[in-house]
């Protein structure tokens, strides 16, 4: 990571952690975790859940501040990790540690979405940018808490990206769709890991 980079991430987190008053924006339409029919052998990927096995299917929804999550988990609170971790529901979400929450969820992946083509909406969690300050690897994922106490989603509902053009990013909390080759591929973080990777991809930013 060259030194724009690092001064970047540590922009990164001082944005998140002034942001934890901000809404939680919702999953983009494309980005639904609800229950479907696994995608055909040669489809385009373009939802979540397709890189989710069956098995991992009985997991709580990813936490979503002031939205429900079933299972009488509704109002501000409900944002329990699964360490047990985390603010009851209808309890306000405790902001007041430094510290970042843990990533929960699995890791297992779909071994047969490897080297399919990824057309999937989200978000982007800046990891590096080049001299020009424009984002050129980055973890893209379905839903954005803009909090560090909203713990990342599961490592197999996380992206690894490297662009092939690198971009000038918006609002952290703009959505975007990824389009590339998806590959079965663990990358740790400081942040969070994930179990997916894109490499030479691109990103669109979507308007509403």
């Amino acid at each position: 990571m060259n030194r724009s980079a690092k001064v970047f991430a540590a922009v990164l987190a001082g944005v998140l952690l002034t942001s934890c008053g901000r809404p939680a924006v919702e999953t983009p339409p494309q980005a639904s975790n609800a229950a479907a029919s696994p995608a055909a052998p040669s489809a385009v990927i373009d939802r979540w859940d397709a890189l989710m096995p069956e098995e991992d299917s009985f997991q709580r929804p990813p936490p979503q501040i002031g939205l429900s999550r079933g299972n009488g988990m509704d109002g501000v609170g409900g944002l329990i990790d699964d360490t047990g971790s985390g603010s009851l529901p209808g309890q306000a979400i405790d902001h007041s540690s430094p510290l970042r929450a843990q990533q929960f969820g699995s890791s297992a992946v779909v071994d047969g979405v490897d080297g399919r083509a990824l057309d999937l909406d989200g978000y982007v969690v800046p990891l590096a940018m080049n001299d020009a300050g424009q984002v050129d690897e980055l973890l893209f994922v379905p839903f954005y808490g803009a909090c560090i106490h909203v713990p990342p989603p599961p490592p197999n509902q996380i992206i690894h990206v490297t662009l092939a053009t690198p971009i000038t990013m918006g609002a952290l909390w703009d959505p975007y769709r990824l389009s590339g080759r998806l590959q079965v591929k663990h990358f740790e973080a400081d942040i969070a890991s994930a179990s997916y990777d894109a490499a030479a991809a691109t990103l669109s930013a979507i308007t509403r």
